[in-house]
């Protein structure tokens, strides 16, 4: 058993990165290091950037430092590793084979998007939002006959409720389908 086994044995262990991660370490390299910068710049939140920022150092693409001046709180920082930069240099193959299975939910449809046009794969990038857009009514959808099946013979309360959500939930994923359509477009 020579190295093609214990490097397939490595590839498999490697965590499969997500838009997210991607997005992050293309923020870090073009100058955003913080989580405060990733927040208030890059408009990812703390709760999902700091689990990702931590599975990107405990892969080895990103590095961590944390200094502090007296009388302030500690500063995280986070540089790309050599590794992280390899990682980036892949950013077409990413791109390529994510879009053969495209997230669904809003957040990473937009970071992968905006990835793809950035790389200039804007045909990419479109057929990202259409399948997405195409998700997301069928969800109304779905939503929507729900809606229309439920009756108030349980709980009326909790029906009540339901039927609500139900709706609101098929008027979101219209109103996102159509967002996704008129980001296409553009």
């Amino acid at each position: 058993m020579g190295t093609a086994d214990g490097g397939s044995q490595r590839r498999k262990k490697q965590t499969k990165l997500t838009p997210l991660d991607m997005f992050l370490l293309g923020l870090v390299k073009g100058g955003l290091i913080t989580p405060y910068d990733w927040q208030a710049k890059g408009r990812v939140s703390l709760g999902a950037s700091l689990p990702a920022a931590r599975r990107l150092v405990d892969a080895g693409l990103l590095l961590k430092e944390v200094s502090k001046e007296p009388g302030s709180r500690e500063r995280h920082e986070f540089r790309l590793t050599d590794k992280g930069h390899d990682e980036l240099d892949e950013l077409d193959n990413y791109i390529d084979d994510a879009s053969k299975q495209p997230p669904a939910d809003l957040e990473s449809v937009v970071r992968l998007a905006c990835l793809a046009t950035i790389k200039g794969k804007n045909d990419i990038a479109k057929e990202i939002l259409l399948e997405a857009s195409e998700e997301h009514r069928h969800r109304a959808k779905l939503a929507r006959k729900r809606a229309s099946n439920r009756t108030l013979v349980r709980s009326g309360l909790g029906a009540l409720y339901s039927l609500v959500l139900e709706q609101c939930e098929a008027e979101q994923e219209t109103e996102i389908a159509n967002q996704f359509e008129r980001l296409r477009r553009r």
